[in-house]
């Protein structure tokens, strides 16, 4: 294995703010006295958790709505660690004799889920006559439909959800620690007490799956989402949003394919201002008209080929686009940006490679007498899923990279999946079954963030070297990523050895989850 850590950066705070995405999916409520106060709003700009408007006590708020968190955090790990038969859910299905009485008591609820317009945050409600009212009746709340499926009912390995009403912010809060709960009626008054919404699980287990919970600083709530994909987003995308972990699970099965939430999120770092997301609010190409049929493989050439900041009009739901041939930069096109906001998977069909720059190939436009090493194009994408890209035998131009190839320019990899993607099987200098980079400008490094490469058993990418990444003369600086069931299925090393092809340097087989930022360069 060639990969070698050279270097740990000093992390700098990101300085990137997009706006909100519409499907973040917040606070809301069941069927409790008062759960449609957060529905009916102020009509107001949303308002700060700050009961007297002091910094000062702003800041202490903050400290004690932290504590809770970590109390939350606490009491799921405690329960994570117990044996199956102190804290393992049922699963759901058919039950023995022995634990029919528990599988009985498991009783679906679904709550649904509404955007508040005037407050920026989101209402759920468990009560479907609720919900039609609030479709009725109040214009500025979007439905976005049915957001996950709790219990009514408590059972074995279930604990309650207990639910409290801000009344700093008019919305609602849900916590399933019984210590935090206690915490927040001894240090928040603010926090009014509301009892039991509906039950779930503090540990993860068949027929159940996480929602994730993060804290809006400037504006006092929290917000919840069991949508990995959307979760993702907003880590890479939105820091004002501190993501606190899980809040507990809810029935139902996890997003199938790659880990929902791109990347590695066990003690994660700030990253540079560089690395930041581009803002891709105000578009300058758009693919697609509003629906699935309409994002076309073609509608991505011709994109890219355009240049711009690229996002994607293909409906409300996840979206896949086959590719049937390789969207190529053109060189005098100083910046490109692909953003699938969390929905868009760009399949190669395991027959092309996904997308393609290369400031020294001339049907791509020379722009400089200089093409290793020139500033632009500037190449970002982010919040997005490549798969099953192949880029065997585009030799001699472009030799490796089975989902991406980059040369020249500059090139970041935000919040993004790479799965199932490959290049050619043997040879001594060709790599990276997702991504291929070379003579970046200025020797500037490719940054990786919040990226996940491989993630499951039958996801990995596979090429001869560098079974994720590879680079001649390039190296990744790569914050919060996870990398695993990548291979590297050359044999004979590098430089090939008599008799044999060459290859086989860098994996991995096995995780790496990049837990702080750091730089590596050749394959990995």
């Amino acid at each position: 294995m060639h990969s070698i850590v050279s270097k740990i950066q000093v992390p700098l705070r990101s300085a990137s703010a997009l706006a909100l995405l519409f499907l973040v999916a917040a606070c809301g409520g069941g069927e409790n006295q008062g759960a449609a106060t957060d529905a009916q709003g102020t009509g107001l700009s949303p308002v700060v958790a700050d009961a007297a408007g002091t910094s000062q006590e702003a800041a202490a708020v903050d400290q004690l709505l932290a504590r809770g968190a970590e109390l939350n955090a606490l009491e799921l790990k405690a329960a994570a660690e117990a044996t199956p038969e102190q804290a393992g859910p049922q699963p759901l299905g058919a039950a023995t004799t022995k634990d029919a009485a528990a599988t009985k008591a498991l009783a679906p609820v679904t709550v649904y889920r509404f955007y508040n317009q005037n407050t920026s945050a989101h209402f759920y409600t468990s009560s479907a006559t609720e919900r039609d009212s609030v479709r009725a009746t109040l214009s500025f709340m979007s439905y976005e439909g049915p957001a996950f499926q709790a219990s009514s009912q408590s059972g074995t390995g279930l604990s309650p959800v207990f639910r409290f009403f801000n009344q700093n912010t008019g919305v609602h809060f849900y916590t399933i620690s019984a210590t935090e709960r206690d915490h927040l009626i001894a240090s928040l008054p603010q926090f009014r007490y509301e009892g039991v919404a509906y039950y779930a699980s503090k540990v993860a287990g068949t027929g159940f799956r996480p929602l994730f919970r993060f804290f809006r600083t400037a504006n006092g709530f929290h917000f919840y989402t069991v949508s990995g994909t959307e979760a993702g987003n907003v880590i890479a995308s939105l820091p004002g949003y501190a993501y606190e972990g899980t809040a507990y699970y809810v029935l139902g099965t996890a997003d199938a394919g790659a880990p929902d939430a791109p990347g590695n999120h066990t003690n994660t770092v700030p990253v540079p201002a560089a690395a930041a997301a581009v803002d891709t609010s105000q578009p300058d190409r758009v693919v697609g008209t509003g629906t699935p049929a309409s994002c076309t493989g073609a509608a991505v050439v011709n994109a890219v080929a355009l240049g711009g900041k690229i996002r994607f009009n293909c409906g409300a739901s996840p979206v896949t686009i086959n590719m049937t041939s390789t969207a190529k930069v053109f060189n005098n096109r100083p910046d490109v940006t692909l953003d699938g906001q969390g929905l868009i998977t760009l399949n190669g069909g395991g027959n092309v490679r996904i997308l393609y720059q290369n400031t020294c190939d001339p049907a791509q436009v020379w722009t400089t007498s200089h093409c290793q090493n020139q500033e632009t194009p500037r190449l970002t994408v982010q919040n997005m899923r490549f798969v099953n890209g192949n880029s065997t035998g585009q030799a001699p131009i472009g030799e490796g990279g089975g989902a991406i190839f980059v040369r020249g320019g500059q090139f970041k990899i935000i919040n993004s999946v790479f799965t199932n993607n490959r290049c050619e099987s043997t040879g001594p200098d060709v790599g990276g079954g997702a991504v291929r980079v070379l003579s970046i400008y200025q020797n500037r490094p490719v940054y990786v963030v919040q990226s996940t490469f491989g993630g499951g058993a039958g996801l990995g990418n596979t090429c001869s070297n560098g079974g994720a990444l590879s680079s001649i003369g390039v190296s990744y600086s790569v914050f919060n990523s996870l990398l695993s069931h990548n291979t590297a299925v050359g044999n004979g090393a590098n430089p090939a050895q008599p008799g044999t092809p060459g290859g086989g340097s860098g994996g991995p087989s096995t995780t790496m989850a990049m837990n702080s930022p750091c730089l590596f360069t050749a394959a990995w």
